[in-house]
């Protein structure tokens, strides 16, 4: 039996599994970096960002292997990373390239870190530099697409990323936590769900049948113009990976044969980047192919969004506090809202034994 899997019974030792590198994580917005250098700690690595002269975006071990001085705090010259200790210079590759005390340079590089860039996130791969998995980015071709607008937002959270993952895999909260923001009551109990473990991860979906509740996020012009077909909308989503959780709430109107049937679709992202194993970057996006161009309608939506998933973060804080700091012996309840979070649960566990094996200890035990 592997030595991790009591680790994912208990959320204390679960949030404790070692951070998972071989996967690809959001590192920031496309326009957070430019020709100034900036720090981001991944996965507790620190990583200095910069852009070159043609717009590459470099990503590269923010120490320099000197004096271990943060080259963040340093500056550019053409596309050279000078170290503002001892002048020493790195390439984009993070080769060596001057030390202005000697003439020879040493064969030394930084580490570098593989990034694409997709419609407003940077993406960066955490694990081998020299064979970075592209099957598994993200493919999400929404974020830049003409057919569809945009918004995001971003959070710190003190708290585990894996604490978030739960969060999204939990659609039983949202009568509670969400009562305020999103409107949601004890009906949304009620309502059918699905939740299944498929070759891209666990899936979890509920649907309301109820036409004004279901087309209630919908612009005001298109609910007059459908107003009298029956509707459903769909809430849930795919856990696609350690740092991404793709939401997906489509509304569909009219009948389910009927020629005249419109989806409107609704993509709601997640993107849980670890900076330790208790603290999170938290990004979020929602791309909608509907009311592209009603600017009023997403400047009421954007802050009704943001207060629901500031909900989230708070209750991740909260918990990540009474984790660390109370010590009490307790076994956790389970209750039958947790399937797709458990499910989830077994996926990390597999993340952790394939990129670290079964003969490491678990993180509790250390």
């Amino acid at each position: 039996m592997s030595q991790f899997a009591d680790s994912i019974r208990n959320v204390r030792d679960y949030v404790r599994l070692p951070l998972l590198y071989d996967h690809w994580y959001v590192a920031g917005l496309c326009e957070e970096f430019d020709r100034t250098p900036k720090a981001r700690t991944l996965l507790e690595r620190s990583i200095v960002f910069y852009r070159t002269l043609d717009g590459r975006l470099v990503a590269a071990q923010n120490r320099c292997l000197h004096r271990s001085f943060p080259l963040a705090e340093g500056h550019l010259e053409g596309d050279e990373l000078v170290c503002r200790y001892h002048g020493i210079r790195y390439d984009p590759e993070g080769t060596i390239v001057r030390i202005p005390s000697q003439k020879r340079c040493p064969d030394r590089k930084l580490r570098t870190y593989p990034t694409v860039e997709q419609g407003p996130f940077v993406f960066i791969w955490m694990g081998d530099q020299d064979e970075p998995d592209f099957s598994r980015l993200p493919d999400l071709p929404f974020l830049a697409e003409p057919g569809f607008r945009t918004f995001h937002n971003s959070h710190h959270l003190e708290g585990s990323y894996l604490l978030m993952q739960e969060n999204l895999n939990d659609l039983t909260h949202f009568s509670y936590l969400h009562r305020d923001s999103f409107g949601f009551d004890d009906s949304f109990l009620e309502l059918p769900t699905t939740v299944e473990e498929t070759p891209e991860g666990v899936t979890c979906y509920r649907v309301d049948n109820n036409p004004a509740r279901a087309t209630g996020a919908l612009p005001p012009d298109i609910q007059e113009r459908i107003a009298g077909r029956p509707a459903e909308r769909w809430d849930g989503g795919l856990a696609i990976s350690p740092g991404v959780f793709k939401g997906y709430a489509p509304i569909k109107v009219g009948d389910p044969d009927a020629e005249d049937r419109e989806i409107f679709s609704q993509y709601i992202m997640h993107y849980v980047t670890p900076e330790s194993s208790t603290t999170t970057h938290y990004w979020w996006s929602i791309s909608n192919d509907f009311g592209v161009d009603n600017d009023a309608y997403y400047e009421f939506m954007a802050p009704t969004i943001k207060h629901g998933f500031d909900e989230d973060a708070w209750a991740v804080n909260h918990m990540q506090k009474v984790l660390d700091n109370d010590n009490f012996d307790y076994q956790e309840l389970v209750i039958g809202g947790d399937k797709a979070g458990l499910l989830f649960r077994r996926i990390v566990l597999g993340w952790v034994e394939a990129e670290y094996g079964l003969t490491q200890t678990t993180a509790a035990e250390d």
